[in-house]
């Protein structure tokens, strides 16, 4: 990482669409190996779409550009559910061409300290179980597993996932 990244809320219908054709260029890059193409187009379909991110946004979810000095790096979702004591990682994603260079660790030392100026317990995600790329960078962030989960998402596809959390040190 040659310069200081920066977090930016995303937030307009622009930014969203705009989005929506980042999160394509990851997920074509990145899953069909481990999920197969047919489910990363409905996944795209489904969760990434403009109008997909910007009804998680009207529900609660908050956005964010990993941002380089050069560019997009990555993205973030999260959401804080007022019963929960863990602040949920819907999404977080570094671009190819990022990877391997401290931005997704310098990320999620950003979530870690939003976690804890909103005086959560930790934060939690879920990873695809045979995602042996991110589950290692999650481990070596201090992420534990939790708990395995299985969801059916519709379309005769489910997310088989690890639930994985980090605890706050208080």
């Amino acid at each position: 990482m040659l310069e200081q990244p920066t977090i930016a809320p995303i937030t307009g219908a622009q930014e969203f669409a705009e989005l929506e054709l980042f999160a394509a260029e990851i997920w074509r890059e990145h899953y069909p190996p481990i999920i197969g193409q047919a489910k990363v187009e409905y996944m795209l379909k489904t969760f990434q779409s403009a109008t997909a991110l910007e009804k998680q946004k009207r529900e609660g979810m908050e956005f964010f550009w990993i941002q380089s000095a050069v560019g997009r790096a990555g993205y973030l979702a999260i959401k804080h559910e007022p019963d929960s004591a863990y602040l949920f990682v819907s999404k977080f994603y570094v671009h190819q061409a990022y990877r391997g260079k401290g931005y997704g660790s310098w990320a999620m030392n950003q979530l870690k300290d939003l976690t804890a100026e909103r005086k959560l317990a930790g934060l939690e995600l879920t990873v695809n179980r045979d995602n042996a790329s991110a589950i290692a960078f999650y481990k070596r962030e201090g992420l534990q597993h939790l708990r395995d989960q299985c969801i059916d998402i519709g379309g005769g596809f489910f997310m088989d996932d690890y639930v994985m959390r980090f605890e706050l040190k208080t």
